[in-house]
């Protein structure tokens, strides 16, 4: 039998419950049986009405979009990010494999090379700008 403190009239008292059995008790106190009832209040029921399963008016998916090829020397991201440094200007000569912006992706810092030799004609990114896969960034020509 467990042994539970209880207040009863507002005096504090050692009490073991010695039968269980739906909402009646058998209680002893101070070595005196005691038949206790307990009270529930009934809690209203919740009833979920679920209605007929309609479909969307809108179409939700988006379409694919489809970019233009970019053009030969165009510096692509290969990853969605934040550009983080910018290290060419435009007017600057670079060369295949020359790193030329670092671009942070999942708290990691990317250096992007360049994929064509020339001079940098156009940057399209500023630091601190989110780039899409795919994205132009850099076009370096001739």
């Amino acid at each position: 039998m467990k042994t539970y403190k209880m207040i009863i009239n507002g005096e504090k008292y050692n009490a073991k419950i010695k039968k269980y059995k739906g909402t009646f008790m058998l209680v002893e106190v101070n070595g005196i049986d005691y038949g206790v009832e307990l009270e529930i209040e009934e809690k209203p029921k919740v009833q979920l009405i679920r209605s007929n399963k309609t479909t969307p008016a809108l179409d939700v998916a988006k379409p694919a979009v489809k970019k233009q090829p970019a053009a030969p020397g165009s510096v692509l991201a290969p990853i969605p990010g934040l550009v983080l440094r910018i290290l060419v200007k435009e007017g600057d000569e670079v060369n295949i494999g020359d790193t030329i912006l670092v671009l942070e992706a999942m708290k990691m810092e990317s250096e992007i090379a360049s994929t064509a030799s020339g001079i940098v004609k156009i940057i399209k990114v500023k630091e601190g700008n989110i780039v899409q896969e795919d994205d132009v960034l850099i076009e370096v020509g001739e």
